[in-house]
């Protein structure tokens, strides 16, 4: 379950902005902080430290390593920040800013659902119109759980007796998500209101499964912490398309890092503008231009029936992904009604659903190539051009890839269904480059320890600006003599420029013996305009796109070559099964597990099976990923219900996991993501097994592991 409840904190009152929909934020809270730590971990050593600092009253774990700090009477949040920094292991220290919704106004002015025409959604229905595959988080005021527009479209947890059925409320840490504002149900509306089902309007999705997260009261008020805690919660429960019709005016590293974790997790982070009437090139306000640092934001503006930019929204050309329709939009209402209502706010969730419904139909493509499909995609209007990037409004029929000689076909009313679609086109898009040119480079890693004859650190040096956010311990893969994985224990900016910078430390656990280390390091590292390492400086970035580094430790052992050795080609026998070692290993609440097994043969992979023997009492709280010596990683299980209980991860059998209700010991099943992924890599090194329990109450044991290998 999420964390328990916040501590005691007092409310601001916050500006009206105007008529509009976009939530504010940027005021600092009284009393509350928010402290990070560099190891990304929650730990009863850490919540001791924090509570030895006079100026603690209380303190909430929030997950990865972040505590919100209730401080006592009369401490200044400036005061505790410089307290709260020179504790040990504190990476970041931070106020907790105040977010607020402000009152949208209603304006009837246009009839039915215009802007479904404008961005040709009649046409892209012909291709797709929701498989419910997609989850899009709604990170808002909450939804109307039980509006009969949207109910059928509502994610459920898979855990029938989790009491978080549809979400959580974490203005009130409690499981019921509903909505006594109704700015998040407006949105949901445009994302997902059930299409083709003879009732109110349609979404963009007809069918999706919509998670209902509330961080904002009835008041339109809600604290960064809780959107930090609302953004964890979604990815770790699967979501990949996370709407936030909320903008502010401070940058927030904190805020940076959760849009990173997302990142991580392939969730694209899809923002509203802002409703000021402003430039944000110039005037940057947050999350909004974190798309220049994060390649998974998506910015919108917001446009009106006269295809203009609305007179409120802001824009940037470089800090603007695109615009979409956001005034006199017709969506669903609290208490099961429907309403009119403006903003940048409702120009977003058009984006988010179009995401989800391009994911329905390519579950493949990365965070990367949807959102350069997107670019790709929009409409160009000239009232657009040097206002947002490329231009352009969302054009939902060229993001699908839809006929043009498809009839358009009249969008649904509030009193009619929309028209059923015809048979889909199955002609597949050429999918987008994946290649971004000026990405930065490395020019060398250095081992070095802080003892004499270790190492317990390396030293990466780019030859641009990085964005820290982007540079994390999964961007390295650390090895030791005879291929044995080192974990990677922190990544933190030397010299930084506003929190960025071209020199990083990556620290690891001091390692004495003797032998050769190797780190390799991306590619998934992105300057501080979005563009990802390009080392070979071809102008195209993709999985090869990595760095090698090497460091050798003398001993009583002969030290071997500064490179790791090629090793023969496989013998007559291209197949090795390894075991794990050091299990059993017991699986704690709300922790990440790792097992090891270790390949020392350099097969070239063409077939991998995955063997799992775990006890747990709760299965649907884990997610399970593979990572390969080289980085490559897929998820194997995520958070179903099933025994896992000598169980084999295998392309080739017959079962899936979305379609079996029931393992018994020994069985086959295909992994969540195909293990073809790691086709055509060395087996050589160390292969981790990641056993993520996203919920407390509940723990387990790995009580084995082993990977089959079979080479070409």
């Amino acid at each position: 379950m999420p964390p328990a409840a916040r501590p005691r904190f007092a409310r601001l009152g916050v500006e009206s902005l105007e008529d509009r929909t976009v939530p504010s934020a940027g005021l600092e809270a009284p009393g509350r902080v928010l402290v990070s730590f560099a190891d990304g971990a929650n730990t009863a050593a850490h919540e001791a430290t924090l509570e030895r600092v006079p100026a603690t009253d209380s303190v909430t774990a929030l997950g990865f390593g972040l505590y919100r700090v209730s401080l006592d009477s009369g401490v200044s949040v400036a005061a505790a920040t410089t307290l709260f920094a020179g504790q040990p292991g504190v990476d970041r220290v931070g106020a907790d800013a105040v977010v607020t919704s402000a009152a949208v106004a209603n304006d009837p002015q246009t009839g039915s659902q215009w802007a479904l025409n404008t961005i040709n959604a009649p046409r892209a229905w012909n291709v797709e119109t929701g498989t419910g595959h997609t989850i899009v988080a709604v990170i808002d005021t909450g939804v109307d759980t039980s509006h009969p527009d949207l109910v059928a479209n509502l994610w459920r947890n898979p855990d029938a007796s989790a009491p978080d059925r549809y979400g959580y409320d974490f203005v009130n840490n409690d499981a019921d998500p509903s909505d006594d504002n109704g700015h998040g149900t407006a949105v949901a509306g445009v994302i997902g209101a059930v299409g083709n089902n003879g009732v109110g309007v349609t979404g963009v999705a007809w069918k999706t499964r919509i998670m209902a997260l509330k961080f904002m009261d009835a008041n339109g008020n809600g604290f960064t912490s809780d959107a930090i805690r609302a953004m964890d919660y979604a990815v770790q429960r699967g979501a990949k398309v996370l709407n936030n019709s909320w903008a502010g005016a401070a940058a927030d590293p904190l805020l940076a890092q959760a849009i990173a974790r997302a990142r991580a997790n392939g969730a694209i982070v899809v923002v509203a503008a802002g409703n000021e009437s402003s430039n944000n090139d110039t005037a940057p306000t947050y999350p909004a231009n974190y798309v220049l640092s994060a390649d998974n934001v998506v910015v919108v503006a917001a446009t009106n029936q006269n295809d203009q930019l609305s007179s409120y929204s802001n824009y940037g050309a470089q800090s603007v992904t695109l615009a979409a329709p956001g005034d006199s939009i017709l969506t669903t209402a609290r208490g099961g009604g429907y309403t009119y209502k403006s903003g940048t706010s409702l120009a977003t969730p058009f984006v988010s659903g179009a995401i989800a419904l391009f994911r329905d139909e390519h579950p493949d493509w990365d965070h990367l190539q949807v959102i350069a499909k997107l670019k790709q995609s929009v409409d160009t209007l000239g009232s657009l051009s040097g206002k947002v990037s490329g231009g352009g409004r969302l054009d939902l029929a060229k993001f699908l890839d839809a006929p043009a000689v498809s009839p358009p076909v009249s969008p649904p009313v509030i009193v009619s269904p929309p028209v059923s679609p015809p048979a889909a086109v199955v002609s597949p898009p050429v999918r987008p480059p994946a290649a971004t040119n000026g990405g930065p480079r490395v020019l060398s890693a250095t081992f070095s320890g802080s003892a004499a004859n270790t190492f317990d650190r390396v030293r990466v040096t780019f030859n641009q600006t990085v964005s820290a956010p982007s540079f994390t311990g999964g961007d390295v893969v650390l090895t030791g003599p005879n291929g044995a994985r080192v974990a990677v224990t922190g990544v933190s900016a030397v010299s930084t420029v506003y929190g960025n910078s071209s020199v990083y430390d990556v620290t690891f656990a001091r390692q004495s013996a003797a032998g050769t280390y190797r780190a390799v390091v991306g590619p998934e590292i992105w300057n501080t305009t979005a563009k990802r390492m390009d080392q070979n400086a071809n102008g195209t970035s993709d999985a090869s796109d990595t760095y090698a580094a090497t460091g050798t430790l003398s001993g009583t052992v002969s030290p071997p070559a500064t490179s790791l050795p090629v090793s023969p080609p496989p013998t007559a026998a291209t197949s090795r099964t390894v075991a794990a070692v050091g299990v059993p290993i017991a699986i704690p609440d709300l922790r990440t597990t790792r097992v090891f097994l270790t390949v020392t043969d350099d097969i070239r992979v063409s077939d991998l099976r995955l063997t799992l023997n775990i006890s747990h009492a709760r299965p649907a709280d884990l997610y399970i990923r593979l990572v390969a010596p080289d980085g490559r990683r897929i998820v194997v299980f995520n958070r179903r219900p099933l025994s896992l209980a000598n169980v084999t991860f295998d392309d080739a059998a017959g079962k899936k996991l979305d379609t079996v209700t029931a393992l018994s010991g020994g069985a086959g099943v295909k992994p969540e993501q195909a293990l073809t992924a790691f086709d055509g890599a060395s087996a050589r090194g160390t292969w981790t097994v990641e056993i993520f329990d996203l919920f407390a109450g509940s723990s387990g044991t790995v009580r084995g592991a082993s990977l089959s290998v079979v080479g070409r």
